[in-house]
């Protein structure tokens, strides 16, 4: 199988068995060739992807027991490479798209993790549910403007919880109606921090929320609301 050259200097590979970091790469050429990511990343799996996912335990370790939810999983990121790395944390991917959800299922089973669970859901009804304030971490990697990924996350966190939104750098306007967002569903944004392993936008950022307060029942607003009107920018509006 072919070594991919972008993960030799990877600062996070290290943290990988060789046998890992192989199935790893394995798994992401199929995701390649499905088409869940581009064909330009093949030679850039390590230095854009991987890394970015892995760089998140050295912004906030995943501990033993501790339940993460990867929310709009995708291709798996970031939440199937940390699982691979932190395998007595448990990994929930969450994702609308059934076809995606297939995959990361078998590259778990291929992976040989335990510590994954997949769910076939919308998130503005997945919060509704059982899994509601149940998350001690959360994280969302390509889900939408911040204001509508803290309406989506914030509810699945126990209170104490953080949510890790890895990003380019944020646009100042984008943060404040995030704020204003944030307060309505019982968080706050802590800080940005920059994650080096990641290069988007040559050094990639991480929006940190916690949450310190019940959400209240209303949130999250039924499927396609929050993106229709996200409520940082409706609370702005108003004043």
């Amino acid at each position: 199988m072919k070594h991919w050259a972008d993960g030799d200097s990877s600062p996070w590979r290290q943290s990988l068995t060789h046998e890992e970091a192989q199935l790893l790469e394995q798994a992401y050429t199929e995701a390649i060739q499905f088409g869940f990511l581009g064909p330009r990343e093949r030679e850039r799996l390590w230095q854009r992807h991987l890394n970015d996912a892995l760089g998140l335990a050295g912004i906030r370790t995943p501990a033993p027991g501790e339940r993460w939810a990867d929310l709009g999983s995708g291709a798996g990121l970031p939440g199937l490479p940390l699982a691979v790395a932190h395998r007595a944390t448990s990994f929930t991917m969450i994702d609308a798209q059934r076809r995606r959800l297939d995959w990361v299922e078998a590259a778990a089973q291929t992976l040989r993790l335990t510590n994954v669970t997949v769910v076939h859901a919308r998130l503005e009804d997945y919060a509704r549910g059982p899994a509601r304030a149940s998350f001690d971490v959360a994280t969302a990697r390509a889900l939408g403007p911040l204001p509508v990924v803290a309406e989506l996350g914030l509810p699945l966190l126990t209170i104490g919880g953080q949510f890790l939104v890895p990003r380019g750098r944020p646009d100042p306007e984008e943060l404040e109606q995030a704020a204003l967002a944030c307060e309505q569903l019982g968080g706050r944004i802590d800080k940005v921090v920059p994650n080096p392993s990641s290069p988007i936008d040559r050094v990639g950022f991480v929006v940190i929320m916690a949450k310190i307060a019940a959400t209240s029942p209303r949130f999250p607003r039924r499927s396609g609301v929050p993106a229709r009107i996200p409520l940082g920018q409706q609370r702005k509006n108003k004043r």
